[in-house]
C-alpha cells in the first residue's frame, strides 16, 4: 500500500502543503523578527528634510551662539537697598553739609562783625522797585492818585494791551498758517521726487536678486552636468557669511590713505601746539611789559602827587588843607610823612593822629556806598520806573492832551512798531519757507547719493545669507555623497531662498 501510486499521492501532496506552511510560517516569524529587531535598529536619514528647510553644516555661520542655561544662574530682579538708599542718603547728607556750613558762615559772619571796624563793614543797600510794564505803572498811579485822568490813562492802556495781544496773535497765526501750507506743499513735492529714487532702489535690489539667480544657476548647472564632480573648490570665490569682502588693493589704498590723513592731524596738531607755546609767551612777555608799565605809572602818578603835597606845604595855606589831606589819602602816605607835613602846617599832635587815621582806613576801606541817585536811600522804600513801550507813550497822551506833541509821538512809535513786527514776522516766514525749501532739497539729494550704498547694503546681507548654502552644494557636490537628483532638490531649494528669503527686496 506504501509503494501504490495511489497512496504515495496524498503523501506527497500533504507533504508539499506543510512545506509551503513551513515556508509561510518561517516568513512571517523572519518578519516579526525584522520588525523587531533590525528594523527597529534603523537610523532614518533626514538629508531630505535638511536640503527641504536648507539646513547648512558650513562653518560660515557665526558660531558664537549663546548656550541656553535652562534656567540656571538666572537672578531674579530684587530691590537692591544699598543701590536705592546711597542716592538718597549721599543727597540728603549733603543738603544737611551745606544748611550746616552755610550756618557756620552765618555765624562766623556775626562774630567778625562785633569785632571789625565800621569802615571794613558791608554797606547797607536800599530797596529799588522797578516798574517795568505799562500796565503796573498805570495801577500805580491810579493807587496813588486815583482821579479821571489816571484811571482814563490805566483804561487806554489796558485797551492798547488787548488790542496788541489780538494783533499779535493775528499776525502770529496767519504765519503759521502760511508755513504750514507751504510746508505741505513741500512735503508732497518731496514724496512726488522721491519716486523716482525709491524705484531706483527697488529696481536695483531687483536686479542684485536677479543677477545672482543668474549666477547661482549657471554655476549649479556646470556642477550637475559634468560627467565627473571636480575636486577643486570651484566656487572658493564665494565669500562667507559676512558678506562680500573688500578688495585687498582697496584696504591697503585707504590704509594709506588714513596713515595721510593721521599725519596730516599730527602735523596740524604739532604746529597748533608751537603756536600756543610762542602765544603763550610773548603774552607773559606782554603781560610783564604792562605790569611794568602800570607800576612804572603808578610810581609817576605817587611822585607828582608827593612833588605837588611839597609845594603847598613850601607855602602853607590853610585852606590848601583838604586838599592836601586827600592826596596823602590817594597815596596811602606813610605816617613819618604826614607828620612831616602836619609840621609844616603847625598841626597839633591829635590834628595829625586823626590825618593817620584816616590815611590807615582809607587804605584800608574797600567797600564804598552807592549813590543815591542810583542805589536809593538806605532803609527805605523807593519805586520809580522805566518804561519803553508805546503804551507808556499813549498814557502820556491821555494824561497831556493838550501837548500835541505826546499825540504824534505815540502815533509814530506805534505805526512804525506795527510796520517792524509785521515786517519781521514776514522776513521770518519767508526765511523758515526758505530753508524748508532747501532742506527738502538737501534731503532729495542724500537720498539719491544713498541709492548706491542701499543697493550695496541689500547685495552684501543677501549674499550673507545664500554664499553659505553654495558653499555647502559645493562640499556636497565634491564628497559625492549625494545623487545628482539630490543635489538638483538642493540647488532648486537654494534658488528659492535666493529668490525669497531674507533681505527682502519689498522692504
Amino acid at each position: 500500500m506504501i509503494n501504490s501510486p495511489q497512496s504515495k499521492s496524498p503523501y506527497i501532496i500533504g507533504k508539499t502543503s506543510t512545506k509551503k506552511n513551513d515556508l509561510d510560517l518561517n516568513k512571517t516569524l523572519k518578519g516579526v523578527l525584522i520588525n523587531n529587531h533590525i528594523k527597529n535598529d534603523e537610523k532614518f536619514s533626514f538629508d531630505n528634510i535638511k536640503d527641504t528647510l536648507l539646513i547648512s553644516n558650513s562653518k560660515s555661520y557665526y558660531d558664537k551662539i549663546p548656550i541656553e542655561n535652562n534656567g540656571q544662574n538666572i537672578k531674579e530682579s530684587s530691590f537692591d537697598e544699598k543701590k536705592a538708599l546711597k542716592p538718597l542718603l549721599a543727597g540728603t547728607a549733603l543738603l544737611l553739609a551745606g544748611c550746616l556750613g552755610l550756618s557756620s558762615v552765618f555765624k562766623s559772619a556775626s562774630k567778625t562783625l562785633l569785632n571789625s571796624k565800621s569802615y571794613e563793614q558791608l554797606p547797607d543797600l536800599a530797596i529799588n522797585n522797578n516798574i517795568k510794564q505799562e500796565p503796573q505803572f498805570a495801577i500805580y498811579r491810579v493807587i496813588r492818585d486815583p482821579n479821571f485822568s489816571n484811571i482814563l490813562g490805566a483804561a487806554a492802556v489796558f485797551v492798547m494791551s488787548g488790542i496788541t495781544v489780538a494783533a499779535k496773535n493775528f499776525v502770529d497765526g496767519t504765519k503759521d498758517i502760511w508755513m504750514k501750507k507751504k510746508s505741505a506743499d513741500i512735503e508732497k513735492e518731496l514724496q512726488e521726487n522721491l519716486i523716482s529714487v525709491e524705484t531706483e532702489a527697488f529696481s536695483g535690489k531687483l536686479k542684485i536678486v536677479n543677477d545672482m539667480l543668474s549666477q547661482n544657476v549657471e554655476y549649479f548647472d556646470k556642477i550637475l552636468n559634468k560627467p565627473k564632480v571636480q575636486k577643486s573648490n570651484i566656487f572658493s570665490s564665494i565669500t562667507s557669511f559676512k558678506g562680500e569682502n573688500k578688495n585687498i588693493l582697496l584696504q591697503d589704498k585707504d590704509k594709506k590713505k588714513d596713515n595721510i590723513k593721521n599725519l596730516k592731524y599730527l602735523l596740524l596738531a604739532s604746529a597748533v601746539t608751537g603756536t600756543a607755546l610762542i602765544a603763550g609767551k610773548i603774552s607773559i612777555s606782554n603781560l610783564k611789559a604792562a605790569a611794568k608799565n602800570t607800576n612804572k605809572l603808578a610810581n609817576n602818578i605817587a611822585l607828582n602827587t608827593v612833588d605837588l603835597i611839597n609845594k603847598k606845604a613850601t607855602n602853607p595855606i590853610n585852606d590848601d588843607l583838604p586838599d592836601v589831606i586827600r592826596y596823602l589819602k590817594s597815596i596811602c602816605a606813610k605816617p613819618e610823612y604826614i607828620k612831616e607835613i602836619g609840621k609844616k602846617y603847625n598841626l597839633s599832635s591829635d590834628k595829625i593822629n586823626s590825618i593817620i587815621n584816616s590815611v590807615e582806613e582809607e587804605k584800608r576801606r574797600i567797600f564804598a556806598d552807592a549813590p543815591s541817585a542810583l542805589g536809593g536811600i538806605p532803609q527805605k522804600l523807593q519805586y520809580y520806573c522805566y518804561l519803553d513801550e508805546n503804551r507808556g507813550h499813549l498814557y502820556n497822551w491821555i494824561l497831556h492832551p493838550d501837548n500835541k506833541f505826546t499825540k504824534y509821538i505815540f502815533l509814530s512809535f506805534t505805526l512804525s512798531s506795527a510796520i517792524g513786527y509785521v515786517f519781521n514776522k514776514s522776513m521770518e516766514a519767508l526765511k523758515d519757507y526758505t530753508v524748508m525749501k532747501e532742506n527738502a532739497k538737501t534731503e532729495l539729494d542724500l537720498r539719491k547719493r544713498l541709492v548706491d550704498v542701499e543697493i550695496q547694503n541689500f547685495k552684501s546681507k543677501k549674499e550673507s545669507a545664500v554664499n553659505p548654502l553654495v558653499e555647502d552644494f559645493t562640499r556636497q557636490a565634491n564628497l559625492g555623497t549625494k545623487s545628482k537628483e539630490e543635489l538638483k532638490q538642493l540647488a532648486d531649494n537654494i534658488l528659492f531662498e535666493t529668490k525669497n528669503g531674507p533681505p527682502y527686496v519689498y522692504t
